[in-house]
């Protein structure tokens, strides 16, 4: 009785050892499952910081150009601004021209009936 005790008491041991064997192995997978999946964030974390870093710097470019394009405009809205003002005062001075002429003529014309008449 008691060598069939020792035999089942070796038994539960190596049973216990080998739970114990495959236990530890487990937990060794795990941890080394979780140390991938770590690095494998990090190496994402990473790509995102670096194409968060590249959108970064192409907005900044797009945002120069755009500003550049807005002087650009600005520029050749005010170069037009002024063509149209001079254009503006030479109008202005023909106007005048012709209200002159017209007005010396017709005192002109008034003068030579009276001189006549």
């Amino acid at each position: 009785m008691n060598a069939r005790f020792e035999a089942v008491l070796a038994e539960q041991r190596a049973l216990r050892e080998e739970m114990n064997a495959r236990f530890e192995g487990v937990l060794a997978e795990q941890k080394a499952l979780r140390e991938e999946i770590s690095a494998r964030f990090e190496a994402i974390d990473n790509r995102f910081e670096a194409m968060q870093r590249e959108m970064n710097t192409r907005f900044e470019a797009m945002n120069k150009r755009f500003e550049s394009l807005q002087q650009e405009m600005n520029a050749r809205f005010e170069a037009m601004d002024k063509r149209f003002e001079a254009m503006d005062k030479r109008f202005n001075f023909m106007q005048w021209l012709i209200v002159v002429g017209f007005s010396f003529l017709a005192i002109l014309i008034t003068l030579f009936g009276f001189l006549k008449g």
